[in-house]
């Protein structure tokens, strides 16, 4: 996770705060930086401020004591996020599982290829018919 973490972050330089959210976020972070300075193969840029935050349905089922320091309910700007997007990408894939239980190995695997494609482009053609849906954060001054 660390080493994805610091390779997403190196392409955006400009940016001064990142928002992780992960569904062991409260674990992860904790050391997060000291890992990354002890790593000869980790880098990160010193003045990113990185805000850690769990989704909301994983967050359920962790101890009270997460709630206020890793809800997204309190991370000022994380609007309405729920941090499940994986979830619900799976959740589709729920109406084609039975059928592809007696698929072959092959077969298998490009059924759910074809599924996570025709996905992919249904969210690309509701983006360009609705450009608002693109976030594009001012560049601060």
């Amino acid at each position: 996770m660390d080493y994805s973490i610091c390779q997403a972050l190196k392409r955006f330089p400009g940016h001064v705060q990142a928002l992780i959210v992960y569904d062991i976020c409260c674990q992860w972070s904790v050391h997060f930086r000291q890992r990354v300075s002890e790593s000869e193969f980790l880098d990160l840029y010193d003045s990113m401020e990185i805000v850690g935050a769990v989704g909301k349905w994983h967050l359920a089922a962790h101890i009270p004591e997460c709630f206020p320091k890793y809800s997204l309910n309190f991370v000022k700007g994380a609007g309405e996020l729920d941090g499940e997007v994986l979830e619900t990408l799976w959740s589709k894939l729920d109406e084609i599982a039975g059928m592809a239980q007696a698929m072959s190995i092959a077969h298998h695997q490009e059924v759910i290829d074809e599924h996570m494609k025709d996905s992919n482009w249904r969210k690309m053609i509701r983006t360009r018919k609705h450009p608002f849906y693109i976030y594009s954060r001012p560049k601060i001054t």
